[in-house]
């Protein structure tokens, strides 16, 4: 087989920025730096609908978005995401790739329109049955696609999400803030706020001079989110709104602890703030425990009482601080975007040569 390939990266419904602060966006941005980068052989086109605000004006870029696909030619396909990947296969887009990053829709529905949850089990169904290759970032979310969902064993292929470490690194010149507990992400009850403010509120109980911090975008479930801060009587509780990527580095460094309470396992914002050298609080659900390993504290799900004992751990006790910013950074180092891209690429080319076998 030819070394080099032509590559078209199907990126809907997520669009290729590293400043809407959405994750998915992230990685595609990420993945098309690297990729072009690092993977000179590579040929990378790049099918984005561009940004969508919400639900309905992504709709509306579908039809244009499939249009894009039917379009495009290339030696291997990659969605990012299973509601992309599922209209590309239904185009006939073969080799295909895609990218599956939860099984979200599978566990949680609470949080999620239930005409959207549903058409994500059915492009996740869809893919499985017809793409060449997935690609997972945890293994826990193979064995599920394997063991649950019918997918074959050798479809499935974990790559990890990375961090860009030009950009997320220890700054010791800033300084710290005493007892400071940072969120970075939606402001959501999805993403476990609600849980958070319950438990910062025991947390001031016990260590009075404590602050949190909840730096994101806003969602309709803010304003609740700030009554229950008020109700709860949780003074030191600032809503900052969202914070642009070149002052996510010095929040990171100056905070005492990152806390991610979300229901939905593990988040992006924690790998920047771990390799920013920040000790991190998670909780025990989906793919967070894999992730973290032993590099972070965690709490027990929608239990805020189990949350407190942990951000009064690290707030309160500069011993357990100083061990868990060493495996912060020690966590932090086994990941890269340049190593993604690369796995992903082996999984192309892996593709492409069993392909070429059966010609």
């Amino acid at each position: 087989m030819n070394n080099a390939f032509k590559l078209s990266l199907i990126t809907y419904p997520y669009h290729s920025s590293k400043h809407t602060g959405r994750g998915h966006d992230r990685y595609v941005a990420e993945i098309v730096d690297n990729t072009r980068r690092s993977q000179p052989e590579v040929t990378l086109d790049l099918v984005d609908a561009g940004f969508a605000k919400n639900q309905l004006d992504g709709l509306r870029r579908l039809p244009g978005q499939a249009l894009r696909i039917v379009r495009s030619q290339a030696d291997i396909y990659h969605a990012i995401s299973p509601v992309g990947g599922a209209p590309a296969a239904l185009l006939g887009r073969r080799p295909l790739v895609v990218t599956i990053h939860d099984l979200i829709p599978f566990h949680l529905s609470a949080f999620e329109n239930p005409v959207k949850a549903r058409l994500l089990r059915d492009s996740v169904k869809v893919c499985i049955k017809l793409a060449d290759a997935l690609i997972v970032p945890y293994q826990v979310t193979k064995d599920e696609l394997v063991s649950s969902l019918g997918a074959r064993e050798e479809q499935v292929h974990v790559v990890n999400y990375g961090v860009d470490h030009e950009n997320y690194f220890p700054r010791p010149e800033v300084p710290l803030l005493p007892r400071t507990i940072l969120y970075v992400g939606a402001v959501s009850r999805a993403k476990g706020v609600e849980v958070l403010i319950r438990a910062f509120a025991q947390v001031k109980a016990r260590v009075p001079d404590a602050r949190l911090v909840v730096a994101g975008k806003s969602s309709t479930d803010q304003p609740e989110l700030e009554q229950l801060a008020r109700e709860l009587g949780a003074t030191d509780v600032s809503f900052t709104g969202f914070v642009a990527e070149k002052e996510l580095p010095e929040r990171y460094a100056s905070a005492t602890v990152m806390v991610f309470p979300s229901h939905y396992g593990f988040g992006l914002s924690t790998l920047e703030a771990m390799a920013c050298g920040t000790p991190v609080v998670g909780v025990r659900t989906l793919d967070a425990p894999e992730f973290f390993a032993d590099a972070g504290l965690l709490a027990e799900p929608n239990d805020p009482a189990s949350l407190a004992d942990c951000l009064v751990k690290m707030v309160a006790d500069p011993d357990v601080q100083a061990q868990q910013r060493r495996k912060s950074l020690a966590r932090a180092n086994e990941f890269s975007w340049e190593r993604t891209a690369r796995g992903n690429v082996g999984v192309y080319r892996h593709v492409l040569e069993r392909r070429a076998a059966k010609r």
